[in-house]
């Protein structure tokens, strides 16, 4: 007979773990605090995002641009709208993740972009958590990643991107 008793603790460890954040979401939700965002615009920057190993062992390259031509580029923008910062479309505790590592002035690593299969828009593969605090921080400029062999669609979704 399986032991039961072991999972439980699992879950009652988890539930404890996840408090201190918790309590950051009801903070931050209460006040949010105005932070700068801080990009690594490092090619060391690419292992922390969620990318499939294959894509980074092809190449990433790390551009940057205006936010307002970002987001004129990418595809349903209005879902990472600082309006939509605590709404149910995103990940609270992510939200708030994002809010503290640039309160204690930490740089995250710059969002990845991918072609829209229908039109010449980027769609955010990674990174929609930073892009939503980013856009309610009102960030001016935005660094961003796209695959190295799959970047010809910037020239006309953003084109005033610049490699890094």
């Amino acid at each position: 007979m399986p032991n039961i008793d072991n999972p439980l603790e699992a879950r009652a460890r988890a539930i404890e773990a996840g408090k201190p954040i918790d309590e950051l979401v009801k903070t931050y939700k209460e006040n949010t605090p105005l932070v700068l965002p801080l990009w690594d615009e490092t090619k060391r920057s690419i292992e922390f995002n969620n990318i499939n190993s294959s894509i980074v062992e092809a190449g990433i390259d790390i551009y940057t641009a205006p936010f307002t031509d970002l987001w004129n580029g990418i595809y349903q923008p209005d879902i990472y709208d600082k309006e939509t910062l605590w709404e149910c479309v995103h990940d609270e505790r992510k939200i708030a993740k994002v809010i503290k590592a640039w309160s204690c002035r930490i740089p995250l690593s710059p969002i990845f972009l991918v072609k829209h299969g229908l039109c010449s828009k980027g769609v955010v593969a990674d990174g929609k958590h930073r892009l939503t605090v980013a856009r309610y921080m009102g960030c001016e400029s935005i660094p961003f990643m796209v695959s190295s062999s799959s970047s010809d669609w910037l020239e006309i979704a953003i084109p005033s991107a610049k490699k890094l």
